[in-house]
């Protein structure tokens, strides 16, 4: 499943989502974006908390499985 598709299912806008992970700990507009984007990989705790926010698993998310190598 792609993030993004996670986080519209959820109800949140790209700021809202920012807005609630910022309760936690620290997140940019911009650091979110590269996240759903796949330009960056969050660590295990942002990770952990934007599944615990949209209520997936880290597991399905497209963004952060390996890629294969050809």
């Amino acid at each position: 499943m792609k993030l993004r598709d996670a986080r519209e299912a959820a109800g949140y806008t790209q700021e809202s989502l920012v807005y609630k992970i910022n309760e936690s700990m620290s997140c940019t507009l911009r650091n979110y974006q590269n996240i759903e984007y796949g330009v960056g990989i969050p660590s295990v705790t942002l990770a952990l908390l934007i599944c615990g926010i949209l209520n997936i698993d880290a597991k399905d998310v497209d963004e952060w499985k390996l890629k294969a190598k050809n």
